[in-house]
């Protein structure tokens, strides 16, 4: 007897045969059906689908013989895989081969065999469809052409069940990833090592690493074991040569190692370290750099081997990982600058209902508030309590107009330091409207005390020598304007000339110092500020008229826009003039001659809007931080060519925050400003 040699891709074969699942499996209609239908085709006792196995051939459909296997070495269908055709023994009594074979000289008594190798679609021969007979019989050409034919739908039944197999993988696969991806409990090692151990249940391997790579050094960041035995420990570092990861971050893809043994990697200090026979992995990408593995590793070989869809499996699981380390590093990186900004960084949500929270706040708001931001997550009530009460209602209501407006909000208030004292703070955030009505600002709270301290002694020296300067200022203007009046008689020309200069530096001086006790005023709360209900127009007409002629003098064009003149506001008409006047004067000075200046009114939303707008160079980009400063002028060169104080926007930006308004500009360098005045709109009684 002969016993069956095996193929020239025997291992290749037999890991094709257990990726088929197909082995130890019940019997299917699908394959019964054949085997039926073959043997009464060929009028055969026996038909079987023969699947040829390391040791044994097993019967995935049998007709006619009621084992389900038998052992490999005495078998007909070993000697049938070992060629593409048709193998066929007409009479096994006459063939050297086969006559002394135990299925011929015993049960079931084989005369006749005819097999039909089957092929998967890579060529593996897995086994075959056989014919047996008790009495010999002749095999015609025809005859290995129909065997082939049901061969051949055998062999497309493997492929659907190949196909079927493949996509039930992916879907378990997907579904595992989607569940991953979903799991948001815990810290960012929780999710991982969570992740890692399904999926080390899934792919049936042993140890599952999460790695660092920084130039040669290999960091475990975090792992899992289906057997803790190892020495392995998050953070635990070793030279990137000794790792299978030496192998992998060349590929710069995924890496499946079946049998390390019988590879060419069984040299390498990696594998006679460690001795793990599997192993699949993928490299994690960050910013288009390879920064880290994700393996997985086992110290048995992988049979079958590893499939298409474990290794897809391992590539975007790699991908998830990858998220996760980026977004982790992202908030160190911002917990550390956080931790380090002055004050505090928030997050302040005003719920429809009226209620407030803080959902996000830094450690700083433990300095401003002395408050943690668990405290504070849920109710913004411990915070705001301690607030001055002479500031609140100002602080309350500043949030209201921000909220109902949805402009930047900036205040500054008084609260409780820890060491009980009164300090002052500067708030400042840009709300944005959520889908249920609810406003969330962001923005930051700083300790501006010491700030405040010295702008008070500023303020109070200034007006000092601001109350000081002014009489004796009067008293020369005055005498300066008696001179050049004629009051002392005929002067000669050079001397009217230069007295004439000393006229004009000295009513300069006198608008500077009456602009520094303007805004000196304004800011402590000394100026009586009386709101009468009235239309803004007429104010609007009363200031362009006053500046006509500074106008004429620049030959620039005041042009009104004709607006509505119902519309009407609660303001003090002494101070809105002065307001609009300033703008205006700015409007004029930075206009070229013989351009227009306008002048439009107009409702927006629940506000008036004031309007100037010129032709000018436009608010250049790096002077727009400081535009309402005191002493802010975009040209601070002692050579500049405008004159003026560089008091009348922060002026303008005092008079409209006391009467609940605001004052802004809209500009592109190069092409004009239009600077706007805004008043809460006041219906008629």
């Amino acid at each position: 007897m002969k016993i069956p040699e095996h193929p020239a891709n025997e291992a290749q074969r037999l890991s094709a045969l257990e990726a088929s699942q197909l082995l130890d499996t019940p019997p299917e209609d699908r394959f019964d059906r054949i085997t039926r239908l073959a043997a009464r085709l060929f009028d055969v006792p026996i038909c079987l689908i023969s699947l040829v196995d390391k040791d044994r051939q097993w019967f995935k459909s049998r007709y006619g013989l009621g084992v389900r296997e038998t052992a490999r070495d005495i078998s007909f269908c070993g000697h049938a895989i070992l060629g593409a055709e048709p193998f066929v023994v007409e009479n096994a009594l006459d063939n050297e081969d086969f006559a002394d074979n135990p299925l011929v000289t015993g049960e079931p008594n084989i005369r006749f065999y005819a097999g039909a190798p089957l092929a998967d679609r890579h060529g593996n021969r897995l086994g075959t469809l056989c014919l047996m007979d008790k009495t010999s019989r002749d095999f015609s050409s025809d005859d290995l052409q129909s065997l082939r034919d049901l061969a051949d739908i055998v062999e497309r039944e493997f492929a659907y069940q190949k196909v079927g197999t493949y996509y039930a993988e992916r879907s378990q696969a997907l579904n595992i990833l989607n569940d991953i991806s979903l799991d948001s409990g815990g810290s960012v090692q929780d999710r991982v090592e969570r992740a890692l151990a399904v999926a080390n249940t899934y792919l049936g391997m042993d140890t599952a690493v999460v790695s660092s790579i920084t130039g040669d050094a290999y960091t475990i960041l975090w792992h899992h074991e289906r057997h803790p035995a190892s020495s392995l420990k998050n953070g635990l570092t070793l030279p990137l040569e000794q790792t299978y990861c030496s192998i992998l971050i060349p590929r710069g893809e995924a890496l499946a190692i079946d049998h390390m043994a019988h590879s060419r990697y069984s040299e390498l200090p990696c594998y006679l370290r460690f001795r793990f026979e599997s192993y699949l992995a993928a490299p994690i990408w960050v910013d288009g750099e390879i920064i880290g593995s994700l393996s997985f590793s086992s110290a048995t070989p992988r049979r079958p081997g590893f499939t298409e869809t474990e290794k897809t499996f391992v590539s975007l699981l790699a991908r998830w990982v990858a998220d996760i380390i980026l977004h982790r590093d992202q908030a160190d990186t911002l917990d550390k600058l956080v931790a380090n900004a002055p004050g505090m960084l928030y997050q302040y949500r005003l719920w429809p209902d009226g209620h407030a929270t803080f959902p996000y706040s830094s450690i700083g708001v433990q300095s401003i508030y002395n408050v943690t931001a668990e405290q504070v997550r849920q109710d913004a009530n411990s915070a705001i309590q301690r607030i001055h009460p002479d500031d609140l209602a100002a602080v309350v209501k500043s949030i209201q107009h921000s909220a109902d407006t949805l402009t930047p909000w900036v205040s500054k208030y008084r609260v409780l330091w820890q060491d009980k004292s009164w300090r002052w703070v500067e708030g400042k955030a840009n709300p944005e409207k959520l889908p249920d009505n609810s406003i969330l600002w962001h923005g930051y709270i700083v300790d501006i005390d010491e700030r405040h301290k010295n702008e008070e002694i500023k303020n109070q020296f200034i007006s000092t020598v601001s109350h000081e300067l002014r009489t004796p200022l009067t008293s020369i203007a005055g005498s300066l304007g008696l001179i050049l009046g004629g009051a002392t008689g005929e002067l000669p020309e050079k001397t009217r000339s230069l007295l004439a200069i000393a006229h004009r530096n000295t009513s300069h001086l006198r608008s500077l110092i009456d602009d520094l006790l303007d805004i000196e005023k304004l800011i402590s709360g000394k100026v009586a500020i009386k709101l009468v209900r009235q239309p803004v127009a007429d104010i609007v007409t009363t200031a362009i008229e006053d500046i006509r002629a500074y106008a004429d003098q620049k030959q620039v064009q005041l042009r009104q826009i004709e607006s509505s003149s119902e519309l009407l506001a609660n303001v003090d008409p002494q101070r809105l003039q002065q307001a609009l006047t300033n703008l205006l004067s700015n409007a004029v000075k930075f206009s070229p001659p013989h351009k227009d200046v306008t002048i439009n009114i107009r409702k927006a939303g629940g506000q008036v809007l004031i309007e100037v707008s010129d032709q000018g160079p436009g608010v250049p980009e790096s002077f727009r931080v400081h535009i309402f400063k005191k002493f802010a002028q975009a040209d601070s060169s002692s050579a500049r060519q405008k004159e003026g104080t560089g008091l009348g926007l922060a002026i303008t930006q005092q008079i409209m925050h006391t009467m609940d308004g605001h004052v802004g500009y809209d500009s592109e360098e190069g092409k004009g400003a239009t600077f706007w005045l805004s008043l809460p709109i006041a219906t008629a009684k």
